[in-house]
């Protein structure tokens, strides 16, 4: 989730672009390592861009920048990014810079920075507003020691035809980007969606409202997708409360391609003095795990927010 999400108004702007489409926009710059974009208002949370998306947009470069200097297919996947925001980014245009760190026959770590004025000799610093480490690799090629291993949540997923229902709460229609998702949830005994096994364990079903397929940089605008515990934890909380996202990170750990619905099951460990923690396991139907994400999240009280204010 990029910065702030607080989630008080339904919107009524058209939704008419796939993610693919708006990642394809990403061009070349005139500088070398350099990539822009221009973001459209759909893919914000009202206050600002969606942390997914930008992570979905600086993947795609890294992905471009990798395959123009090594040659496509050499490491055709991501494999991890770490992503540290800093600053909000409003829909407009943005730039994405893109420097290799290391590379080794397996791998190619890179640093990319995503800022609003453009990277040049006299102003290399820019103005970062988010940087990521990602890792690419070829998943396809991966060997090594493998060994089975228990679940830390080990319930079977609800079924989607007999244990859920359409997520029929305004909140999730009431900003750009969460209403491009069909939300399917189970609903505990207390009426809460998604909260089934108890605690702060949440379980959600999403695809793509447009009929747009899931692929591998997919998954990282779903790990990022609002509406987690301790947010669902409690009745009316986007009235009282908005999120800052202070960084996340997404570990792929199967490359996807064609899926339709995909499931999350996120819990936290601790919600503590305004920040808390968030676990993200995004499973196909088979209960494959395809990737996992961990949050670190601020929870800022609305009211409390004065003019100026900041975290």
């Amino acid at each position: 989730m990029a910065q702030q999400k607080p989630c008080t108004q339904m919107t009524s702007r058209k939704i008419n672009t796939s993610l693919l489409e708006a990642i394809s926009s990403l061009s070349a710059e005139d500088t070398p390592g350099q990539f822009s974009i221009n973001i459209s208002p759909e893919w914000t949370t009202q206050i600002a861009v969606l942390g997914g998306f930008l992570d979905t947009v600086m993947l795609a470069a890294t992905r471009k920048y990798v395959d123009a200097k090594f040659g496509e297919g050499r490491y055709p996947d991501p494999i991890n990014v770490f992503i540290q925001f800093l600053r909000p980014i409003a829909a407009g245009k943005v730039f994405v810079a893109c420097q290799i760190l290391r590379s080794s026959p397996r791998q190619c770590v890179m640093k990319v920075e995503l800022s609003t004025k453009p990277r040049t000799e006299s102003s290399a610093e820019g103005a970062c507003s988010t940087f990521a480490i990602i890792t690419q690799g070829n998943l396809s090629k991966e060997k090594g020691v493998s060994q089975e291993t228990e679940p830390i949540i080990s319930a079977d997923l609800p079924n989607r035809e007999t244990q859920c229902t359409k997520i029929t709460d305004p909140i999730a229609e009431a900003t750009p980007v969460t209403s491009k998702l069909r939300w399917i949830a189970p609903q505990s005994d207390d009426g809460r969606w998604g909260h089934r096994l108890g605690g702060h364990i949440r379980e959600v079903w999403l695809s793509f409202k447009d009929g747009s397929k899931i692929d591998t940089l997919t998954l990282a605008f779903l790990a990022d997708t609002p509406l987690q515990p301790p947010a669902t934890h409690w009745s009316g909380f986007y009235r009282k409360y908005a999120l800052s996202t202070l960084c996340l990170s997404v570990e792929f750990k199967k490359r996807v391609e064609g899926l339709e619905w995909v499931m999350i099951r996120s819990y936290s460990n601790k919600v503590s003095h305004g920040r808390y923690d968030v676990s993200l396991q995004i499973m196909d139907e088979k209960g494959d795990i395809l990737a996992l994400s961990h949050h670190v999240v601020y929870i800022v009280e609305l009211q409390r927010r004065g003019k100026g204010a900041k975290l």
